[in-house]
Protein backbone atom coordinates (compact mmCIF):
# COMPACT_ATOMS: atom_id res chain seq x y z
CA UNK A 1 0.00 0.00 0.00
CA UNK A 2 1.54 3.46 -1.15
CA UNK A 3 1.17 5.98 1.71
CA UNK A 4 0.60 9.50 1.05
CA UNK A 5 2.78 12.38 2.07
CA UNK A 6 2.15 14.47 4.69
CA UNK A 7 3.79 17.92 5.22
CA UNK A 8 5.97 16.70 8.06
CA UNK A 9 7.47 14.38 4.75
CA UNK A 10 7.67 17.02 2.36
CA UNK A 11 9.79 19.14 5.26
CA UNK A 12 12.40 15.96 5.33
CA UNK A 13 12.48 15.95 1.78
CA UNK A 14 13.28 19.70 1.83
CA UNK A 15 15.98 19.64 3.99
CA UNK A 16 17.95 16.82 2.24
CA UNK A 17 18.17 18.44 -0.83
CA UNK A 18 18.83 21.73 0.51
CA UNK A 19 21.63 20.10 2.49
CA UNK A 20 22.71 18.71 -0.53
CA UNK A 21 23.22 22.01 -2.25
CA UNK A 22 24.76 22.77 1.23
CA UNK A 23 27.48 20.28 0.63
CA UNK A 24 28.20 21.16 -3.09
CA UNK A 25 28.42 24.98 -1.94
CA UNK A 26 31.08 24.10 0.48
CA UNK A 27 32.94 21.59 -1.93
CA UNK A 28 33.27 23.66 -4.86
CA UNK A 29 33.56 27.27 -3.24
CA UNK A 30 37.26 28.61 -3.07
CA UNK A 31 38.59 27.97 0.34
CA UNK A 32 39.38 31.79 0.64
CA UNK A 33 35.79 32.74 1.40
CA UNK A 34 36.33 31.36 4.81
CA UNK A 35 39.39 32.59 5.75
CA UNK A 36 37.67 35.43 7.60
CA UNK A 37 35.82 32.98 10.11
CA UNK A 38 39.08 33.11 12.03
CA UNK A 39 38.28 29.41 13.11
CA UNK A 40 41.64 29.04 14.41
CA UNK A 41 41.02 30.58 17.55
CA UNK A 42 37.73 27.89 17.93
CA UNK A 43 39.50 25.21 16.90
CA UNK A 44 42.24 23.74 19.11
CA UNK A 45 45.48 23.46 16.73
CA UNK A 46 45.93 20.01 16.65
CA UNK A 47 42.63 19.38 14.84
CA UNK A 48 42.96 22.77 12.11
CA UNK A 49 45.11 20.75 10.20
CA UNK A 50 42.76 18.03 9.45
CA UNK A 51 39.68 20.74 9.45
CA UNK A 52 38.97 19.57 5.81
CA UNK A 53 38.59 16.10 6.72
CA UNK A 54 35.89 16.98 9.79
CA UNK A 55 34.03 19.05 7.24
CA UNK A 56 33.77 16.01 5.18
CA UNK A 57 33.04 13.36 7.64
CA UNK A 58 30.33 16.14 8.94
CA UNK A 59 29.20 17.05 5.95
CA UNK A 60 28.13 13.33 5.30
CA UNK A 61 27.33 12.00 8.36
CA UNK A 62 24.62 14.60 8.44
CA UNK A 63 23.83 13.94 4.83
CA UNK A 64 23.01 10.05 5.70
CA UNK A 65 20.94 11.14 8.99
CA UNK A 66 18.76 13.18 6.69
CA UNK A 67 18.20 10.36 4.37
CA UNK A 68 17.69 7.37 6.87
CA UNK A 69 15.30 10.17 8.47
CA UNK A 70 12.77 10.58 5.66
CA UNK A 71 10.01 9.04 7.64
CA UNK A 72 8.71 6.61 4.63
CA UNK A 73 11.54 4.91 5.02
CA UNK A 74 9.97 3.23 8.29
CA UNK A 75 8.20 1.64 6.41
CA UNK A 76 10.02 -0.31 3.72
CA UNK A 77 12.60 -2.62 3.51
CA UNK A 78 16.20 -1.18 3.50
CA UNK A 79 16.59 -1.58 -0.36
CA UNK A 80 15.79 1.44 -1.34
CA UNK A 81 17.80 3.11 1.58
CA UNK A 82 20.47 0.87 0.68
CA UNK A 83 20.60 2.83 -3.19
CA UNK A 84 20.14 6.38 -1.75
CA UNK A 85 23.05 5.12 0.44
CA UNK A 86 24.61 4.07 -2.32
CA UNK A 87 23.64 7.69 -4.34
CA UNK A 88 25.12 9.65 -1.51
CA UNK A 89 28.39 7.38 -1.90
CA UNK A 90 28.35 8.64 -5.93
CA UNK A 91 27.63 12.04 -4.68
CA UNK A 92 30.82 11.76 -2.25
CA UNK A 93 33.07 10.95 -5.50
CA UNK A 94 31.53 13.16 -7.72
CA UNK A 95 32.22 16.04 -5.44
CA UNK A 96 36.01 15.22 -5.04
CA UNK A 97 36.07 14.30 -9.03
CA UNK A 98 34.61 18.01 -10.19
CA UNK A 99 36.98 19.49 -7.60
CA UNK A 100 39.91 17.39 -9.16
CA UNK A 101 39.47 18.47 -12.75
CA UNK A 102 37.19 21.36 -12.77
CA UNK A 103 37.94 23.49 -9.79
CA UNK A 104 41.62 25.57 -10.05
CA UNK A 105 41.10 26.74 -6.30
CA UNK A 106 40.00 23.20 -4.93
CA UNK A 107 41.88 19.62 -5.12
CA UNK A 108 39.78 16.29 -4.85
CA UNK A 109 41.45 14.07 -2.19
CA UNK A 110 40.89 10.29 -1.91
CA UNK A 111 41.00 10.96 1.52
CA UNK A 112 38.42 13.55 1.52
CA UNK A 113 36.50 10.62 -0.31
CA UNK A 114 37.41 8.62 2.76
CA UNK A 115 36.02 10.84 5.35
CA UNK A 116 32.77 11.22 3.36
CA UNK A 117 32.36 7.39 3.46
CA UNK A 118 33.27 7.01 6.95
CA UNK A 119 30.90 9.93 7.98
CA UNK A 120 28.00 8.34 6.25
CA UNK A 121 28.89 4.82 7.61
CA UNK A 122 29.18 5.83 11.43
CA UNK A 123 25.61 7.72 10.77
CA UNK A 124 23.90 4.39 9.97
CA UNK A 125 25.67 2.74 12.72
CA UNK A 126 24.64 5.55 15.58
CA UNK A 127 20.77 6.23 13.42
CA UNK A 128 19.15 3.56 15.51
CA UNK A 129 20.68 4.82 18.75
CA UNK A 130 19.35 8.47 17.96
CA UNK A 131 15.71 8.51 19.71
CA UNK A 132 17.16 6.97 22.75
CA UNK A 133 19.67 9.57 22.67
CA UNK A 134 17.50 12.26 22.40
CA UNK A 135 14.85 11.09 24.74
CA UNK A 136 17.54 10.32 27.48
CA UNK A 137 18.96 13.91 27.61
CA UNK A 138 15.78 16.41 26.81
CA UNK A 139 13.27 14.11 28.28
Amino acid sequence: MKQKLTARDIQSYIKLVVWVFVIAYLCFSSGSKFDNLNIDTIIPAWLLPHMDKVVHFTMFFCLAFLIRSLRWQQTIDNRLYAIYLIAGVIYAIVTEMVQYYFIATRSGDVLDFGCDVAGMALSVLVFPFWPKFVKTVFG
